[in-house]
């Protein structure tokens, strides 16, 4: 047998999770406990789970799962108001004793056919390592900062924000989730989750005891104006003493506000509750109201991080999707070694803030790997600067037309991760 025919892709049913969660342990160095593999079960969607399994006894039993992915559907917020219909990578792992052998390769393959077969244009993921993934056209189209400082940031004041109504519970995603739906259905900025289907919404209020290393459980906040929830976040508090003084952590990883009035009202709670003096927050756009209305930005302790890669699986359907913000009429060679289809040369036709993207002929006047129409797709990464990296080249009027028409009028972010 062949290195290839050696294993096969199959499904992964539920009756085969404990299977799928033993590979993850592999791949992640973890191990799944007794009281957290029914709950890490209710994260998963099995109708898209899919695991490569040996198929030669040479290699192992046969019947053994040695790689394993899944994904979650989802509409993603696009510029100028939109949404793509989008299928986000997760769960992805390949058996130590397994690597080296194409699988991840096999793995990523079957993820696109089988979203295009869905009709979603564009693939997403959080990079467990950022390397991994370029290889297979993934582009950091979202950078966002993390912030780690003190207790009670000032923020400068908004009219009628300390009016909204906030509240601060108990988080429970039975009685929270329709909170997070409302709240990410207002938020028009690239990159965000304008849906969010029910395996994901489980993970983002994912609690198991075993995994508080003395944290409380996790809270629950959220703001609302005239229209209904506007903010939320989830977060949990961590106790600690130093001489006598409290010396708490607090860390927020999953939050979103639809107006900058809810982000300010928000913020200025849940950043200065009592007992904590080091605060821990992610996925914060550059140019938010967070970073705005810091009176001291000094004092804001910011790293940037990687959030939110894309991966456009239909050019034409991917880029008629969104908006643009000038005009621009320019011929396009795509180079993508995976999806042939998206290669060659294509026609930009750009107007009104439209795109139609036909098959062209003759030389392109740019050149743009597919890596790199990813990290431009949502507006936040110019193609002006990927040029002047070396990374997208061509004709230098047709670049800056293209690079002006693609651009945003918000940095993108994915307030969700997954």
């Amino acid at each position: 047998m062949t290195e290839q025919s050696s294993y096969r892709v199959v499904d992964i049913p539920l009756d085969r999770s404990d299977e799928m969660l033993d590979v993850d342990g592999w791949a992640f160095a973890n191990t799944a406990q007794v009281a957290t593999v029914d709950i890490l079960k209710g994260v998963i969607d099995w109708d898209r789970a899919r695991g490569i399994e040996v198929a030669d006894a040479a290699v192992a039993p046969v019947g053994t799962m040695v790689a394993v992915h899944s994904s979650h559907p989802y509409e993603m917020r696009v510029p100028g108001g939109g949404t793509v219909a989008t299928s986000g990578l997760t769960w992805v792992g390949v058996h130590s004793g397994h690597r080296r052998r194409g699988l991840l390769t096999r793995m990523i393959d079957d993820h696109f056919a089988r979203a295009l077969a869905r009709g979603e244009v564009v693939s997403t993921l959080y990079a467990a390592e950022t390397a991994i993934y370029q290889r297979f056209g993934y582009g950091l189209a979202c950078q966002s900062y993390f912030y780690g400082g003190g207790r009670g940031p000032e923020l400068r004041e908004i009219p009628g924000s300390d009016d909204l109504r906030l509240e601060l519970v108990s988080a429970d995603v039975d009685k929270h989730s329709q909170i997070v739906r409302d709240v990410l259905a207002r938020v028009k900025r690239p990159g965000a989750h304008a849906t969010i289907g029910d395996p994901l919404m489980r993970d983002l209020f994912i609690d198991p005891e075993l995994w508080r290393e003395g944290a409380e459980q996790l809270r629950f906040a959220w703001v609302s104006d005239a229209e209904g929830p506007a903010a939320f976040a989830i977060f949990a508090r961590k106790l600690g003493w130093t001489n006598g003084a409290p010396d708490g952590e607090f860390g927020m990883w999953t939050w979103a506000a639809a107006t900058g009035a809810a982000e300010r009202r928000l913020l200025s709670v849940v950043l200065d509750l009592d007992l904590v003096a080091k605060v821990k927050m992610r996925n914060i756009p550059a140019d938010g109201p967070f970073v705005t209305l810091l009176k001291d930005i000094r004092s804001a302790q910011f790293t940037v991080r990687d959030n939110i890669w894309v991966r456009l699986l239909d050019v034409p359907k991917a880029l008629a999707a969104r908006s643009y913000g000038a005009d621009a009429d320019v011929t396009v060679e795509i180079t993508d070694k995976q999806l042939p289809d998206n290669a060659g040369v294509w026609r930009f036709a750009i107007a009104g803030g439209e795109a139609s993207v036909t098959r062209a002929e003759g030389p392109a006047q740019v050149t743009i790997p597919t890596q790199e129409l990813g990290a431009a797709y949502l507006g936040g990464v110019t193609l002006a600067s990927l040029a002047d990296a070396g990374l997208v080249t061509g004709e230098p009027a047709a670049i800056a037309a293209l690079s002006a028409a693609f651009v945003g009028d918000q940095l993108p972010i994915s307030p969700v991760s997954f």
